[in-house]
């Protein structure tokens, strides 16, 4: 059975006009300007979500833990946009990535695992890091760690995630 964990939401709201980031860092509390002037990183309170807002007109959301929250924060930056004369109007909002989580039992280790896998998609390194990294066919990333926890990358469809972890997961079983 899979029991996926939503742990992060990865929002990009696309507005019909670029920003200033200058103007926008003057206007708007709690930003700074990343040290290249690329982005602009603003932290929404009392939540503290992590927003980054771009000269191409698009603003990323990142820390968001429920489908409905996409809508509500982007709603909310719109507003303190508006509330200091900033008059944006939103074009599209898309979930570019969800990370999840999910525990998987396995016998062995995770040479063992990597093994069982394709070991063009799959690598693992413990000198380097302690977790194998997999990358299935429809791009999903996978960190597995001996202990069993399992972090779940690259997501856009939770269906599609289920029944890929759920593959995996029956892999890991027949080891």
């Amino acid at each position: 059975m899979v029991l996926l964990k939503i742990v992060n939401i990865i929002a990009v709201a696309k507005m019909r006009e670029g920003f200033d980031l200058e103007v926008l860092n003057e206007k708007l509390e709690n930003t700074e300007i990343n040290s290249s002037g690329n982005w602009l990183k603003m932290r929404l309170k009392p939540e503290d979500h992590y927003i980054a807002f771009y000269k191409s007109g698009k603003f990323l959301t990142t820390g968001l833990k429920k489908f409905e929250d996409v809508e509500e924060v982007t709603n909310r930056v719109i507003v303190k946009l508006k509330d200091v004369g900033i008059q944006n109007p939103l074009e599209k909002v898309e979930i570019v990535n969800i990370v999840l989580t999910e525990h998987v039992e396995f016998d062995g280790s995770l040479e063992d695992v990597l093994f069982s896998l394709d070991s063009s998609n799959a690598s693992y390194e413990p000198e380097q890091f302690p977790g194998l990294f997999y990358k299935d066919v429809d791009g999903l990333s996978y960190t597995l760690f001996q202990s069993g926890k399992m972090i779940v990358t690259g997501v856009k469809d939770l269906d599609l995630a289920k029944k890929n972890v759920e593959k995996l997961k029956n892999t890991l079983k027949a080891l």
